[in-house]
């Protein structure tokens, strides 16, 4: 056995007995709501997540980020403002460049039941975050400070960045991947593994759409004929648009949201229809594109009474198992095997900033965070014996990166 892999299972080994101190600190991180809308959150978590990270070796870099511009349910914009995205970067000024990168925000809001951590049976910890995604905050934390304290990582030029809007679709983050992807080799994404522990292999493209129905308003006693119903209308479209659902194989289209209305005693004359779309490939985004625009223009044809306004796209392109991505998961693989563990690869209906980031270039797995279920529900958890598992994994990738001898 060479010093580098003795090395190296001496970190494994010392990562296991660390379990305790990665406990309490995703606890104490899950604890501070940081919701995608919570700029107070978000920032208070930053702050904590920079405290937390200053034994890395490197300052942290604060991005403000540009606001978040969308459209309400009245069709009025609107522009929201975000946390900073955090980063940091190794002391080594040469080897290969790996980006390591997941966000901190979280779907749970300031009034939300479920806003901190309980410990249950069979080592699970439950609360907002823990695997989407603080808890790979702290598996690739643990990773750094192993790799760290024993030489593992000299040769390796490794960048951490946190992004506070992911769970929001990543408007304001997306400028950031932009300018920085290029400058990596491979990108490591610490989205929780699937609930098995395996690893995602290819992601669907995902794309949010809103389309407001414009109607006439009318006093449902006196003049109802008189009004035209924007809710039934846009009822209507929903219905059209679920039967897209089966028509092409692998495609999901989701309404998600109809809001419109107010006082019973007026004819609505305005509904905002929320939908998202799921496809395998472009090819496919082509084709939900087509159907899309055959319903408006019917719409426009047909409807004299209503006017249709549409906004959105695709945000996420599909991120595909190209050959690039078949060359990473073979590195990953062996680097498993050097820590005793085994790799099981799974597609996902999700998607993730690793969509994105390989639209840009940047071949990426993003499920390096640690194993669970119930994600994006009151019954989040996360396996607390994962987390020091999967850090290793992320270390002996990271080491046999930056190591030609292991």
């Amino acid at each position: 056995m060479s010093k580098s892999e003795s090395n190296l299972a001496e970190a494994a080994r010392w990562l296991t007995s660390q379990k305790p101190a990665m406990v309490e600190e995703l606890v104490q991180l899950c604890n501070i709501n940081s919701a995608s809308d919570n700029l107070v959150g978000l920032n208070a978590a930053a702050d904590h997540l920079e405290r937390l990270m200053s034994d890395l070796g490197s300052d942290c870099k604060r991005h403000r980020l540009p606001s978040r511009h969308w459209i309400d349910d009245v069709g009025l914009p609107q522009e929201s403002e975000t946390g900073p995205a955090l980063e940091w970067s190794s002391p080594a000024r040469k080897g290969r460049r790996v980006l390591l990168a997941i966000h901190y925000d979280t779907v749970y809001s300031v009034r939300h039941a479920l806003q901190s951590c309980t410990f249950l049976e069979n080592d699970r910890i439950r609360g907002p975050g823990v695997i989407d995604a603080k808890g790979g905050i702290i598996v690739l934390r643990w990773a750094l400070l192993a790799g760290l304290r024993f030489g593992l990582l000299d040769s390796l030029r490794w960048t951490v960045v946190l992004n506070p809007d992911e769970e929001i679709g990543s408007h304001s983050s997306a400028s950031l991947w932009k300018k920085i992807a290029s400058l990596f080799e491979f990108g490591l994404l610490f989205e929780p593994a699937m609930a098995d522990g395996s690893l995602v292999d290819s992601r669907k493209g995902s794309g949010n759409f809103l389309w407001l129905i414009r109607g006439k308003s009318a006093h449902s006693g006196r003049n109802f004929s008189a009004g035209r119903n924007a809710i039934l209308k846009t009822a209507q479209l929903a219905e059209r648009l679920h039967g897209l659902n089966g028509q092409c194989e692998g495609v999901t289209l989701n309404v998600g949201r109809i809001h419109g209305g107010g006082p019973l005693n007026v004819v609505p004359d305005l509904c905002a229809l929320r939908f998202n779309v799921r496809v395998v490939d472009m090819e496919q985004m082509d084709w939900v594109e087509s159907q899309l625009s055959i319903i408006q223009a019917e719409f426009s044809a047909n409807e004299v009474d209503y006017r249709l306004e549409c906004e959105g796209g695709l945000t996420s392109p599909p991120k595909i198992k190209d050959a690039k991505t078949l060359n990473w998961m073979a590195k990953i693989e062996a680097a498993a095997t050097a820590v005793g563990q085994s790799i099981r690869w799974k597609e996902s209906g999700g998607a993730s900033d690793g969509n994105k980031l390989s639209a840009l270039g940047l071949p990426n797995i993003d499920t390096f965070g640690p194993d669970g279920d119930c994600l994006h529900s009151p019954d989040e958890w996360v396996d607390a014996a994962s987390l020091p598992k999967k850090a290793a994994l992320t270390l002996s990738l990271l080491a046999h990166l930056g190591n030609p001898v292991l």
